[in-house]
């Protein structure tokens, strides 16, 4: 089964996002749980926390199958290069790059960052070219530009075998490339660089230290955290000194390249939410029975979707209705996308996905019930199945 997927946290409420911020996790993690809040009981990833500060930007969380780099690293016609390219070719079919870019890192995620924009820099299709053009900055969190820590990363990895931990070694010389290709283009391209370095051990050994982390590049110091390498891109609250200078590097880039991040959402941008989405034909009962429902949870779907329909038609006639129900449906398609549809992609069964549901999008929402007078909890579970219809939310698994 293939992982390499780019993850919706986050889109405009007018559809319209003025940049894209995309997260690439480190070897031997995924999207989820590289970015959690240390601190939140309900696996809360902290990039949500962007949203409310840039809210006119797009957020994605790339996936790649880094547990399977050894059967990359081991065959003669596949490297980082090659994963690169893929996501690549991901990033241009998902329309990422026509608009200024930030690639946010961790770990081995930042060598796959600079080998992105690398296969895109060269590339003769204008919409990859168009990423590496487009890049206006990459923070770097704990990323070993040099690679001489990466050995020891790779051994401190379950299921990472020695034998792989070779390879990596032996691949020192396409990063040490990478790292000097990066030094020389970043600064002469408009790329402006941040980077993060752990101070704590993991496993009674520093990772990436201040030298590997140093990127080598002008108006880049590098930050050191008070974390350890798996715990430095996991932050717990927005005062936290990581937190603080990825927000602060965001603000700086989106300035100096005059990048308006303000929400400009018009009262007509519910519209976005209670129009189908152009391109998609498969209906209600389609969609949920790619998913696994079953003939009455349909039935019982489509009797919620055309409730809610009629619940919106009907009440979003004044301003204030109408950014109400904006609002309420924004929320429950971002926590859908985030905590949902990973488990839906990856074949997890109906009580798991239940489960979901019922965890990261009843719960918390309908402690916000009493804030919103025009829903009830009723309509959070019927609200999935009228944004399922309108082609906003997929239960498709992923093919193998």
């Amino acid at each position: 089964m293939s992982s390499f997927h780019l993850n919706e946290i986050y889109t405009p409420p007018n559809a319209l996002p003025a940049a894209d911020i995309v997260f690439l996790h480190g070897l031997g993690d995924a999207f989820q749980t590289c970015w959690q809040n240390s601190s939140s009981t309900d696996d809360e990833i902290w990039p949500v926390w962007l949203a409310e500060i840039f809210p006119g930007v797009a957020i994605w969380g790339l996936d790649y199958p880094t547990s399977k780099f050894s059967t990359f690293l081991n065959a003669p016609d596949l490297s980082i290069f090659t994963v690169a390219a893929s996501l690549a070719e991901l990033l241009r079919a998902k329309k990422i790059g026509q608009r200024p870019i930030v690639f946010i890192c961790h770990s081995l995620g930042g060598v796959i960052a600079k080998a992105i924009l690398r296969t895109c820099e060269s590339s003769t299709t204008p919409q990859k070219k168009a990423v590496f053009d487009n890049c206006k900055g990459v923070a770097f969190i704990a990323s070993p530009h040099s690679g001489a820590s990466l050995p020891t990363l790779l051994s401190l990895i379950p299921g990472v075998a020695s034998r792989q931990t070779k390879e990596l070694v032996r691949a020192n010389a396409v990063l040490t490339e990478l790292h000097g290709w990066y030094q020389g283009k970043a600064p002469t391209s408009g790329v402006s660089t941040c980077a993060l370095y752990e101070t704590m051990p993991t496993k009674g050994v520093t990772i990436v230290d201040s030298g590997s982390a140093n990127p080598g590049v002008p108006n880049c110091d590098p930050v050191p955290i008070d974390a350890n390498h798996v715990d430095i891109c996991k932050f717990h609250d927005k005062e936290q000194l990581g937190f603080l200078s990825i927000n602060n590097f965001l603000e700086e880039v989106f300035d100096a390249a005059s990048i308006d991040t303000s929400d400009h959402s018009s009262l007509d941008d519910l519209e976005y939410y209670i129009s189908t989405v152009k391109g998609d034909r498969l209906t209600l009962a389609e969609k949920l029975e790619i998913g696994g429902k079953g003939d009455r949870e349909i039935d019982d779907a489509e009797a919620e979707k055309e409730r809610i329909h009629k619940l919106v038609r009907r009440n979003a006639i004044s301003a204030s209705a109408r950014k109400k129900y904006r609002q309420f449906l924004s929320e429950i398609l971002t926590l859908f996308r985030i905590h949902v549809a990973p488990l839906i992609r990856s074949g997890e069964d109906e009580i798991t996905v239940n489960s979901a549901i019922h965890a990261k999008l009843l719960e918390p929402l309908s402690a916000k019930v009493g804030a919103n007078d025009l829903f009830n909890i009723a309509d959070i579970h019927s609200a999935i199945f009228y944004l399922t219809g309108n082609c906003h939310i997929d239960w498709a698994k992923t093919n193998d």
